[in-house]
């Protein structure tokens, strides 16, 4: 079995991956009806809340400890063991009571049907609340609170790390026991927001190398809100900010197969690809369901049953030209009916550039699934495929059925289906390099400022980053008539 291990880091990282592990429990199936994925990819034998076996997702989870709701159940055992101290005075002890359960969780335990238990006017407080797979106890990893209140600092987020390390031993402990319970351990498939768990993920992956140098990893980073072509330099905190970003896709280009940044969801443009999406782009649980459709979409040919799909393969295909480990994400939810050719243009949103669609300039590598598409999409489709010059074995497509929306999914869609259909692509264009090289000229312009002190880097660490981010660019396929100075594209709300 060629087992992955997952990585989630940050609140917005957990909402996605809550959605993403609810789309793996509809694959369940029972009686004669057969699963369409292998669910030993992603999952292993574990505990559920009656200690009966079920399946438990292979799966670290970190956010600050007031973010896991419910989830806080798993270290209560813990904490609520009497510690040892040298204090022989009165103790006054005031503990806080139990978070009550979710009402999804209430109405699902009080045995109503999946209609009735759909979340519409919920009140959803943590990820954990509409969360429909049970979890390992080592999954749960609760970071102190600091990160929250120190976004974009680099140093901490280190130093957090190692401290976390050292008292939870992480890495020889929750995260090894992971590894030795693959049967073939093929690598990680990771999601984290760079503003709050930036260094801190990349301290866990630098650490991972050293004890699996060749283990493919697929790393989705969610950038911070602030862009760095509209950076207000007297403000320290967006300049943290940016510099952080900047720090996150240097060293993922170090430490990482392959990178799909995620542009912050307060930047997602306004445009067509929203028409049949009834959303709040400020209501995390609804943008994050759009989001993780199309990384369970775009990543599903890695856990399909008889797929010969696999990370190594994955990463290797859109780095054929070894050169660039950034690639990008997009698609379209739902796949309107009727469908036309001249629809992608509008429909298709790049979540990491943020630009519209365009045949040039041609991507190096593309990766479409489809899931439910009709005849006649599948023909527009088709259509719509003959204006990229991309053939075989550079591009790819399969099919699938359309993706399942459980009941735990916001009523985002017109009607409230079962499924919808849609379209997911992974791909790697000289793009990606535009919106790096928005960070190479912040860095610049950081160095000839001298802000080394202001964001806690030495002069010369300012420079070599500027110096690493244009040899990014330049790998990418940064052209000169690029121009480099485009963040995301020009209809950003």
């Amino acid at each position: 079995m060629r087992e992955i291990i997952y990585i989630q880091a940050g609140s917005l990282a957990n909402y996605t991956g809550t959605h993403f592990w609810n789309t793996q429990e509809s694959y369940f199936t029972y009686g004669e009806d057969e699963s369409i994925v292998n669910h030993d990819i992603s999952f292993e034998e574990g505990r559920d809340h009656r200690n009966e076996s079920t399946l438990c997702p292979r799966l670290l989870a970190f956010d600050n400890k007031s973010k896991f709701g419910t989830l806080s159940k798993f270290v209560g055992a813990q904490e609520d063991q009497e510690a040892p101290t040298t204090w022989s005075g009165e103790i006054v002890q005031h503990n806080q009571g139990p978070i009550p359960t979710s009402e999804y969780h209430a109405r699902l335990e009080e045995g109503a049907d999946e209609a009735d238990a759909e979340p519409e006017d919920l009140n959803i407080r943590y990820w954990s609340d509409f969360s429909r797979v049970f979890f390992d106890p080592k999954t749960v990893q609760m970071v102190p609170d600091t990160l929250e209140t120190a976004e974009g600092d680099w140093n901490m987020g280190h130093e957090l790390f190692q401290r976390y390390d050292d008292e939870t031993e992480l890495m020889d402990g929750a995260f090894r026991l992971l590894v030795e319970e693959c049967n073939n351990f093929q690598g990680l498939q990771v999601i984290h927001e760079t503003v709050t768990f930036g260094s801190f993920t990349n301290s866990f992956l630098t650490t991972f190398r050293d004890e699996h140098p060749k283990a493919p990893t697929l790393t989705f980073p969610l950038l911070s809100p602030v862009l760095p072509t509209d950076v207000d330099t007297s403000n320290s905190a967006s300049v943290k900010k940016a510099i952080n970003d900047a720090l996150c896709l240097s060293n993922l280009n170090e430490l990482s197969d392959m990178n799909i940044p995620v542009q912050n969801l307060s930047h997602w443009p306004r445009g067509s690809w929203k028409d049949d999406l009834h959303f709040s782009s400020q209501n995390i649980y609804h943008v994050s369901a759009i989001l993780s459709a199309h990384v369970e979409t775009s990543t599903l040919p890695l856990r399909l049953k008889d797929s010969k799909d696999d990370l190594s393969g994955l990463t290797t295909h859109l780095n054929w030209r070894k050169s660039s480990r950034f690639g990008e994400l997009s698609g379209m939810l739902p796949a309107p009916h009727p469908l036309s050719s001249d629809m992608f243009t509008s429909r298709l949103l790049n979540f990491s550039t943020l630009s519209p669609w365009s045949p040039t300039p041609a991507p190096f590598a593309r990766r479409d699934v489809l899931r439910g598409l009709s005849t006649d999409q599948v023909t527009a489709y088709d259509e719509w495929c003959k204006l990229s010059s991309l053939n075989e074995p550079f591009f790819t497509s399969i099919n699938a059925p359309a993706y399942p929306l459980p009941s735990s999914f916001p009523p985002i869609l017109t009607d409230r289906p079962h499924s919808t259909p849609m379209l997911s692509s992974l791909l790697a264009t000289s793009s990606t390099a535009r919106v790096i090289s928005g960070y190479a000229k912040f860095v610049d312009g950081c160095a000839r400022r001298r802000d080394g002190v202001l964001i806690g880097m030495e002069d010369d660490d300012v420079k070599d980053l500027a110096n690493e981010l244009w040899t990014v660019c330049d790998n990418a396929g940064l052209d000169d008539d690029d121009g480099g100075d485009e963040g995301p594209g020009e209809d950003e709300e």
